[in-house]
């Protein structure tokens, strides 16, 4: 039986190539279908050739071991009529074969769905997310991501390398026209809290370098991007474990101006999703959390289990 494509699956094969690799349970949340349906439409698209399911490996959690989905080329070329940019792109830019840091991906990625939902439950709200792996956007003269910045010490010239955030996002209230500008950094505790050497990836350094990046007002260029006025940005933290987040919460206390860093759990966004009372502003742990969204607007939006 010849399988063909239908315009729902289409639409999947670019979600998967935005994303790079998805387990199953991240495909049937974008889906938002039961588990039955989109396994039997995987299990038939992967008869078909256009995408791969491989085993997840070591560090995932307890439970039915899950699967992962990519593209295979010819999944790619199956879609290249409507995303011509990625036409002889290597593979490899496209699908998980060369993530540097699979769980991490996977956690970001999770991270990206929960802040879909938000538009599900506040249909008012439209969010747009610039991933750096995304092979959909469109990388600088010297092959970076669009969204990476150049850093510079402070007070000097001299420029000392450049950061790149795990992902850049606005959330749009469209009848009040107002936009919030977001930055995304997601930790699964493998990175140093702080070392002597202010080495680039020391979560210390990531906060001096948004510091500096807050107080220039170089964040301003996305305001050509989304054609909107930003007054500054929110700096998020998701961490990986709810230790993590106090040790994350201090540092932040202790490094101010802090009150545009704000943090939160994966088991946090999990119970009660991402536009709830969950954050902690400021690393303040002894304050009440509050929302990312207004305090009006502020809701509880879990992705509940699809049977």
């Amino acid at each position: 039986m010849t399988i063909k494509l239908n315009k729902n699956d289409r639409r999947l094969l670019a979600a998967i190539a935005e994303h790079r690799i998805l387990t199953t349970s991240q495909v049937t949340a974008i889906q938002r279908n039961s588990r039955q349906v989109v396994r039997r439409r995987l299990r038939q698209l992967e008869e078909l050739g256009v995408i791969l399911i491989a085993p997840r490996g070591l560090g995932h959690s307890r439970g039915r071991p899950e699967k992962m989905v990519s593209l295979s080329r010819e999944g790619v070329d199956r879609i290249s009529d409507e995303h011509p940019v990625l036409r002889g792109m290597p593979i490899h830019q496209i699908n998980g074969d060369k993530i540097r840091c699979m769980e991490h991906q996977l956690l970001t990625n999770w991270f990206r769905i929960h802040l879909a939902q938000i538009q599900h439950v506040i249909p008012e709200l439209s969010i747009r997310f610039l991933s750096p792996d995304s092979p959909f956007l469109k990388r600088n003269d010297h092959d970076l991501p669009f969204i990476y910045e150049q850093s510079s010490n402070e007070g000097k010239n001299k420029k000392t390398g450049g950061f790149t955030p795990d992902g850049v996002f606005s959330i749009e209230h469209r009848q009040r026209q107002k936009t919030l500008l977001f930055f995304l950094e997601v930790d699964r505790g493998t990175e140093s809290v702080a070392t002597l050497k202010r080495e680039p990836r020391d979560i210390r350094q990531k906060i001096i370098n948004y510091q500096e990046y807050f107080r220039s007002n170089r964040y301003k260029r996305y305001e050509g991007h989304w054609h909107c006025n930003f007054k500054g940005f929110r700096l998020l933290f998701l961490t990986h474990t709810n230790s993590r987040l106090s040790v994350l919460a201090r540092l932040v206390r202790e490094m101010p101006p802090s009150d545009f860093i704000w943090l939160t759990s994966l088991d946090q966004m999990f119970t009660k999703g991402l536009s709830a009372e969950i954050w902690i502003r400021g690393g303040k742990q002894d304050e009440a959390p509050g929302s990312i969204l207004t305090s009006h607007l502020a809701c509880q939006a879990p992705i509940l289990p699809l049977l």
